[in-house]
């Protein structure tokens, strides 16, 4: 009777960390976060001096990123979570997230969008996406 040389099978924890250190490798070589397996872009914004992402996470919650251009895209300059949604008095689309005394708005109007900034509930700063 002849004795086949099998090797033990993986157990679900071994192909968990070989698919988890596929992701790395592949976020490693393409230089994508590891966080854009785990969200979805709902709004960009490239503006003067800054590029604003807008995503949902996989948990429903919103994230909003900061990055000052230049940039690689790898970590941003501002990161914020749990922003709400809305709609202004003109349909527009509104993410908001807060920051202390800041809120940051995010709006996603008929045109390319723009990003407003608020201190103590003043308007300090808006940005027009395109305008790069």
């Amino acid at each position: 009777m002849k004795v086949l040389n099998r090797q033990p099978a993986k157990s679900l924890l071994g192909v968990l960390a070989t698919l988890t250190g596929a992701v790395s490798i592949l976020t490693a070589t393409v230089g994508l976060p590891t966080a854009a397996f785990a969200s979805q872009a709902v709004f960009s914004c490239s503006a003067r001096n800054v590029f604003i992402e807008v995503s949902r996470l996989n948990n429903g919650k919103l994230r909003y990123a900061a990055y000052n251009i230049p940039t690689t895209l790898k970590r941003p300059d501002l990161l914020l979570n749990n922003g709400t949604v809305g709609r202004n008095q003109n349909g527009d689309t509104v993410y908001r997230f807060r920051n202390g005394n800041h809120l940051y708005a995010a709006v996603q109007d008929s045109g390319y969008g723009k990003v407003l900034v608020y201190r103590n509930n003043r308007l300090i700063d808006t940005n027009y996406c395109g305008d790069v």
